[in-house]
């Protein structure tokens, strides 16, 4: 046999067992998400986190990064994952949420594994039947092993629905150099309010709480007294820095804003950070 062919076999024996060792690693994975395609420009991409904390991401079209990439978690943090799903009911829901109620939207398949047995949940986008926690787990998923470094989508809870309304006020915290808790909280107009927990917040997890609905409409009013719809929309200037970011949303019946502010910029309005303040009390909030 000469160099050239066997050198040609080795390569494809290294190749094939590569593609077979990932078929495998996915195969174990206790924990997957798949977004698929919709009629317009949808991120579609995998992700698998294995026990030992080992992520694999495949990205087809529409993400910033096509093919497979990897990274790692701590097993920890893996384990706790499972344990949040599990305490959200996920293991008690339906295989299937597919009703296209609204048509064109992707499909988010998702699946958990625990104590040798896996559940799978396939959500239509458009089926506001499946419980509300589900499409802010399939985000919190991807906010846990930071998927945005791949597909250049950062999860977008102002627009998940709760069947009728989309949220009226959210927040989202995110890292900082150092401890910063980052969690978002959605809240929306019946009360209902989603206090999703990423890291240095325990425990991590998805939880939902009910409080009174004028307590959530309180926040829009006070938004509209203080002028929070007619400042700007960034206030992202890093004079300090190593800040955490804080992004807010507030939605009336008529107004609709979202602003952005970076922790060491000294030119935002104080009110900005009054409102973030309201909006963190809902979680802390006794619920009714």
């Amino acid at each position: 046999m000469s160099i050239l062919k066997f050198t040609s076999l080795l390569i494809m024996f290294v190749v094939g067992m590569a593609v077979v060792n990932a078929q495998d690693s996915k195969a174990n994975a206790v924990i997957t998400l798949e977004r698929t395609a919709c009629f317009g420009s949808c991120p579609i991409y995998t992700v698998s986190i294995l026990e030992d904390g080992t992520v694999l991401y495949n990205g087809e079209r529409f993400v910033s990064v096509t093919g497979e990439q990897t990274s790692t978690i701590d097993p920890t943090v893996v384990a706790q994952m499972v344990k949040a799903f599990e305490d959200a009911g996920y293991f008690d829901w339906d295989t299937s949420y597919e009703n296209m109620t609204i048509t064109d939207m992707p499909t988010v398949t998702t699946s958990v594994t625990h104590d040798g047995k896996t559940h799978q949940i396939a959500r239509y986008a458009g089926d506001y039947s499946a419980p509300l926690a589900l499409p802010f787990l399939e985000a919190w998923i991807d906010q846990m092993v930071n998927s945005q470094l791949w597909t250049g989508v950062q999860p977008n809870i102002t627009n998940i629905s709760n069947g009728t309304d989309t949220p009226v006020a959210t927040l989202q915290r995110t890292e900082c150099f150092g401890m910063c808790p980052v969690y978002s909280i959605a809240a929306f107009a019946d009360g209902t309010v989603v206090y999703t927990r990423v890291a240095n917040v325990k425990p991590i997890g998805v939880s939902i709480s009910k409080l009174d609905a004028a307590v959530v409409a309180s926040i829009g009013s006070r938004a509209q007294g203080i002028g929070y719809f007619n400042w700007n929309d960034n206030y992202e200037n890093r004079v300090m820095t190593d800040q955490a970011t804080v992004i807010t949303s507030v939605r009336t019946d008529d107004q609709y804003k979202q602003i952005v502010r970076y922790g060491g910029d000294s030119n935002a309005p104080v009110g900005v950070t009054w409102i973030e303040e309201a909006i963190d009390q809902l979680a802390a909030a006794p619920a009714n």
